[in-house]
């Protein structure tokens, strides 16, 4: 399966990824600070072109690396007060921290919000300390360059628009104030949008004026964070529908499953063909082995699924396959999410009870609109 991320590490039990995308604004940044004329080297025109590349490169990483330091405070934050934490992943806009849930309380909501800019501006007063009593030049430049960008992305971070730090503080004090977290979130998220449309209008005015690169990035951002904030509205909108409603209470407990020993030809005629499923459980008695799909079918040629047995090409059984039955359904679609899965076996105690698919979760959601729930 595909991934658009690698962990490359764990901080306090988080998993630190970094998306494919990071390597791009990574490449990128260290070009602009590597160039004869870029923040960095302008004033220290005697380094030759390899030592420039290379401090650029390490001013990068020292750079991603208060990124981090930005993220980790937030989900430091919602872990002391109970929040569940998925990961931390670095890519092409900066980080991001993954919450399995929603905070529960304004004031919960708020201390996450400034976590994040607070980090960013202690890191920007330290680098600047370190720039007035660096031995150097070369160190100053660097550390100078960094508290500047520190105190830039924690005043960023501060705008009013969800889902930036300061759109979640507008957030919580609406929260506070209408008793409502849709609401709260819905209004917030506008907020979001009409900034990141000013920010592609600036943006195309820089790029008519003349400023390339510095336009095109601002109308970039902006178009990410209209993007960011609809879909935040929206995933409030689909954990409210599916608050309180378990995987048990909606899964199919009648399932149709493939002895091990069946030939793939077998479970094509028997199988596929009248139920039309993309993936069905393995059994081996009463021990299940795995989900078979069509895809695990289409890697035997053709002349060799007379022979061939559903046991003997059924992937492992994983933990990302299963969920159990008292879960909630927002955490198993996250888990389907996450996996890249459309549907996932319940097993209650060892025993498959049933299974669930997106679709079944989408029937649910339809039907709670309906009703207006």
């Amino acid at each position: 399966m595909m991934t658009r991320s690698f962990r490359i590490g764990r901080i306090y039990g988080i998993n630190i990824e970094i998306d494919y995308t990071w390597f791009i604004i990574f490449f990128l940044l260290a070009y602009l600070l590597s160039r004869a004329n870029g923040p960095l080297t302008r004033d220290l025109p005697h380094l030759a072109m390899g030592a420039r590349w290379l401090l650029a490169a390490i001013t990068t990483l020292l750079f991603f690396g208060s990124v981090l330091f930005h993220e980790l405070s937030h989900s430091i934050v919602a872990l002391r007060n109970g929040l569940g934490i998925t990961g931390i992943t670095l890519f092409i806009f900066g980080g991001v921290s993954k919450m399995s849930d929603e905070p529960r309380s304004p004031g919960v909501e708020l201390k996450m919000a400034v976590a994040g800019p607070a980090a960013s501006f202690l890191l920007a007063v330290a680098f600047y300390l370190l720039a007035l009593v660096s031995p150097g030049q070369v160190l100053g430049t660097v550390c100078l360059w960094l508290a500047l960008v520190n105190a830039m992305l924690g005043a960023f971070n501060l705008l009013p628009g969800f889902p930036l730090d300061g759109g979640r503080v507008l957030r919580a004090a609406l929260w506070s104030w209408l008793n409502s977290l849709g609401e709260a979130t819905r209004i917030a998220s506008t907020f979001g949008q009409g900034l990141g449309t000013l920010m592609i209008v600036f943006g195309v005015f820089l790029f008519a004026a003349g400023q390339g690169i510095n336009g095109l990035w601002l109308a970039f951002i902006g178009w990410f964070l209209i993007q960011a904030a609809q879909s935040s509205y929206q995933q409030v909108v689909v954990r409210q529908l599916l608050a309180g409603v378990r995987v048990g209470d909606i899964m199919t407990g009648e399932v149709d499953g493939v002895p091990a020993e069946a030939t793939l030809e077998e479970v094509i005629h028997e199988h596929v063909m009248t139920r039309s499923h993309p993936a069905y459980p393995v059994f081996d008695g009463d021990r299940l082995l795995g989900l078979i799909s069509l895809q695990d079918i289409r890697h035997v040629p053709r002349e060799q699924r007379y022979h061939v047995t559903a046991g003997e090409v059924v992937p492992p059984l994983s933990e990302a396959q299963t969920i159990a039955p008292e879960v909630g359904v927002w955490e198993a679609l996250g888990k389907m999410v996450t996996g890249n899965q459309g549907r996932l076996l319940v097993l209650d105690n060892g025993h498959m009870a049933g299974i669930i698919s997106r679709s079944d979760i989408l029937r649910v959601m339809r039907t709670r609109m309906e009703l207006g729930a």
